[in-house]
């Protein structure tokens, strides 16, 4: 993993995005995995983050059926493949890039995109990155979300915690394609505003303590 130390030489403080997604359990079966698994070919190289071709989309609900939904921007990060395998990656999100897409009146609109990045939510003008070290990408048996299982730490507040999520790899002709579907609990990083876990009587303004993003990720070969 030297090379990380190259491309990112200071650490990154990390933040916004995932709790649990699936189980290890949840993407493979016990039946003879040299058969079930349909071989993806990946072209070894380093390859980095075309941030301008890349998109994170974030989905979140409220127990009484509104949600909000919007997008956050990655900033830089590579991916490293060896011998056909993902070895190690790592990226950072910009969260002072959140936006809301789904409320179209400009005050409430910037109401809530206020409130996300204030000290209820994600405190951005204290931790203004995000970060996700990726460690393990393990081959899994080829389907629409998934041919391999990404495990790896994500930093939010300050906090890390390690998460496991599908995602599929792909070589196209922009180099590597990255996309998934990562499942969070918020909680898990001190983000507790309108919580049931721990606040009483909320009605209304609960908050789901699972959120979503939707990862579409480009990478390019390194020259």
């Amino acid at each position: 993993m030297m090379i990380f130390r190259h491309l990112f030489p200071a650490l990154f403080i990390p933040v916004l995005l995932l709790g649990i997604g699936c189980s290890r359990e949840s993407l493979s079966t016990d039946t003879d995995r040299s058969t079930e698994i349909q071989e993806v070919v990946l072209e070894d190289g380093t390859y980095l983050l075309d941030a301008l071709s890349s998109s994170i989309v974030w989905n979140a609900k409220k127990r009484v059926g509104a949600h909000h939904t919007g997008t956050i921007n990655a900033q830089q990060g590579a991916v490293v493949i060896e011998g056909g395998a993902v070895t190690g990656g790592r990226m950072e999100v910009d969260t002072r890039t959140i936006a809301d897409t789904d409320l179209t009146n400009e005050k409430d609109n910037k109401k809530l995109v206020g409130h996300l990045k204030s000290k209820d939510f994600f405190n951005v003008a204290v931790y203004p990155t995000a970060t996700f070290a990726l460690e393990e990408a393990r081959a899994v048996a080829l389907s629409a979300d998934a041919s391999h299982e990404v495990t790896g730490t994500m930093a939010i507040k300050g906090i890390e915690n390690e998460i496991t999520f599908p995602a599929v790899f792909v070589m196209t002709d922009a180099g590597l394609e990255m996309t998934g579907v990562v499942t969070l609990d918020r909680t898990l990083w001190d983000v507790r505003y309108g919580s049931g876990k721990f606040f009483e009587n909320l009605g209304d303004e609960l908050i789901e303590d699972e959120f979503t993003l939707t990862l579409n990720l480009i990478f390019t070969l390194e020259e």
